[in-house]
């Protein structure tokens, strides 16, 4: 039974290279038990120990006595080529002193070490310099990171600063660009050859075009009929060709305003002034256009009234009505989901609400209550502050005119028994004298009836 129990302990436990302590193994009497049979054995053969130094017996420690103690078994070969040891090649004590005087003394004669080192430390440590002579040294990397930061903020404004002042300004523009379309419509002939020349609008009307057609692709807007992946072929000038176009479109403005030889922002101010002493047209704003356009579910854009037939006039109106119908319930429902949001968000708040404006009105009513109470009890300690001296006063003078009272029947109760004693006493007499009188007849009455015997 220990065998299995022993054999059961070290299948279950884990060896002690991962961790663990020794498997316990149970033994009898201080003695193990094997593994390697079915029969238990009473002497366990341990592992030999190369290192372990085995034990001398005294017959070898008499024979012996100098023998060297530190041999061991399986020990490494000595090798004492310079016999500096105990004699391993003659077995005597005289070459190993020789030896060693020859040692000693070839030791004497090695060359004294001088120590006459010389260290020398610059006092400032010299950077390298460059071509153009500042001096070279290892970027830290916070300043590469905020050096690259500064870059990648650049470049993203040099992006942004490219797109077109309707994107920047977020300005209206159409959902749908159609080329074709929009140049016929652009290059209408109206009447602008006195002003500008026909090439140069149809060069302006075909960038405007393209900006535009750049612009629904690369900036959507909804309702775009334009896949997410199509890339726009548009190439947009170098930066200094665009600073230049800005600054002759600008020089070209101030001169026909009148506001020659200004600054961008100031004539920008000098506009809205003239804006707002109505100095320009205001017929030619988008706000009036808008007001003498109809659209066009056709072409899904704002034509004049005279292009449009009244059958497509009243489907543009519908359209719109239905435009107008659909973002109402599209607000609706945003709506409504807002408010399941805040219902749901601000629930816990109103039952909160609900509760405390309940409690509030509860102490108002309270309050009044006792306010009530305090201004009624308030007004009656006022009138008894002035009526009960009176009161006092009456009660004091009923008790002092009692007390008279009192003392005039307590003088007349007084002579009034001593009026009854008098006559009690008086009674008394009278009838001890009648008694007497009486006695005294009936006396005389006996002595006669003696003497008529």
């Amino acid at each position: 039974m220990i065998e299995a129990r022993n054999l059961r302990n070290m299948t279950i436990s884990s060896t002690p290279l991962m961790g663990q302590e020794n498997t316990p193994l149970h033994t009898i009497d201080g003695v193990g038990t094997g593994f390697e049979g079915a029969k238990p054995r009473h002497q366990v053969a341990f592992t030999p120990n190369p290192l372990a130094t085995p034990l001398r017996n005294e017959a070898d420690a008499i024979s012996a006595p100098h023998a060297q103690l530190s041999h061991t078994p399986l020990r490494t070969p000595l090798r004492d080529n310079l016999a500096i040891n105990v004699g391993e090649k003659d077995g005597t004590d005289t070459a190993r002193i020789a030896a060693q005087r020859t040692l000693k003394a070839n030791f004497r004669n090695l060359p004294k070490p001088e120590n006459n080192f010389e260290l020398i430390v610059p006092e400032n440590d010299i950077e390298p310099e460059g071509a153009d002579g500042s001096n070279i040294r290892e970027e830290d990397a916070t300043e590469r990171d905020a050096r690259l930061e500064q870059l990648k903020q650049k470049e993203e404004q040099r992006i942004l600063a490219r797109r077109s002042l309707v994107v920047q300004r977020d300005l209206p523009r159409p959902a749908i660009v159609d080329m074709v379309t929009l140049l016929q419509r652009l290059n209408i002939n109206d009447g602008r050859h006195d002003i500008i020349d026909d090439h140069a609008w149809h060069l302006i009307c075909t960038e405007m075009a393209h900006i535009l057609h750049h612009d629904s692709i690369a900036h959507p807007l909804p309702g775009t009929n334009k896949p997410g992946a199509e890339q726009s072929t548009y190439e947009f000038g170098s930066d200094r060709d665009i600073g230049k176009a800005k600054d002759a479109i600008h020089a070209e403005l101030a001169s026909t305003v009148g506001f020659p030889n200004t600054e961008p922002d100031q004539l920008r101010h000098g506009l809205y002034s003239l804006s707002e002493s109505e100095a320009l047209d205001e017929s030619t704003s988008w706000a009036a256009l808008r007001r003498q356009l109809l659209y066009s579910p056709t072409a899904r854009t704002w034509v004049t009234p005279e292009s449009l037939p009244p059958q497509e006039r009243t489907t543009g109106y519908d359209h719109l009505l239905m435009d107008e119908r659909e973002l109402m319930v599209k607000d609706a429902s945003k709506a409504a989901k807002a408010e399941k949001k805040l219902d749901v968000t601000l629930g816990g708040y109103q039952a909160r609400s609900q509760s405390l404006y309940k409690r509030i009105a509860h102490a108002f009513e309270e309050y009044h209550a006792l306010k009530v109470d305090h201004d009624s009890f308030s007004r009656l300690r006022h009138q008894e502050d002035i009526s009960g001296p009176r009161r006092v006063a009456s009660l004091k003078e009923e008790v002092e005119r009692l007390e008279f009272r009192e003392r005039l029947l307590q003088a007349r109760y007084s002579g009034l028994e001593v009026d009854k004693n008098d006559v009690e006493a008086r009674i008394v007499s009278l009838e001890e004298k009648l008694m007497a009188q009486a006695e005294a007849v009936n006396q005389a009455h006996l002595a006669e009836l003696d003497g008529n015997l």
